[in-house]
């Protein structure tokens, strides 16, 4: 519960659909300032890290790396400094080269291959060979973060089971962004119903979670 001197970890999370071990990897690289320690066991959060972590979700959306997030997130107009549009837009194929993108995520082409392979990456191609764009970036980059939390590949790999799940989840965002663009289209809309969209999905993943696997954030014994 929320209170007057700041917020625990465990709402944080809620509020921001981000998981707690996310939180405690920002603050570890000093996007979030640490929390303010009440107890032994117990630190709260200020109120205003609900809007930091929206931003950066957004700069990472933006296919943006942590280092300059860390730079510029605290800038008033950081759109203008890196010359970003206000909102996130549909991803475009091509702007990011195989070099680049190994060098951005940190996985290496025998990782790159094998997501490929299973239909879990999937990258334009062009005269040159691979070409990606900002949601292959997120995705290599999620991939090189469970590997580097001591997820193995092969683990990895198995999302290629839920490729079903993955496609009635799309058709199932195809009826909400219908609904939200029937009256207004427009890009912003567009973005804004796919974000929340995802939002209540995974709170929707956490709570089945916490339910299934209390413990599930705790450290095995």
């Amino acid at each position: 519960m929320a209170t007057a001197k700041g917020i625990p970890v465990g709402e944080l999370s809620r509020k921001t659909g981000v998981s707690t071990a996310t939180i405690n990897f920002y603050v570890n690289q000093d996007l979030l300032p640490h929390p303010v320690k009440t107890a032994r066991t117990r630190a709260l959060y200020r109120p205003q890290m609900v809007e930091r972590i929206a931003r950066i979700k957004d700069f990472q959306d933006r296919g943006l790396p942590l280092a300059v997030i860390a730079r510029i997130l605290d800038n008033p107009n950081p759109a203008a400094e890196l010359g970003l549009s206000g909102t996130p837009t549909r991803t475009t194929r091509g702007p990011v080269s195989l070099a680049d993108y190994l060098e951005q995520t940190g996985i290496d082409r025998d990782v790159l291959a094998r997501l490929i392979e299973a239909d879990i990456l999937r990258p334009g191609r062009d005269e040159s060979g691979l070409v990606f764009d900002r949601a292959d970036l997120a995705a290599g980059r999620a991939a090189a973060r469970l590997l580097s939390e001591g997820v193995e590949i092969d683990m990895i790999l198995r999302h290629n089971e839920f490729q079903p799940v993955s496609r009635a989840e799309a058709h199932f965002l195809a009826e909400h962004l219908a609904e939200a663009m029937q009256f207004e289209p427009s890009q912003r809309k567009a973005t804004a119903a796919r974000a929340a969209f995802a939002t209540l999905r995974d709170y929707m993943r956490l709570r089945e979670l916490e339910t299934a696997y209390p413990d599930w954030d705790q450290p095995s014994r």
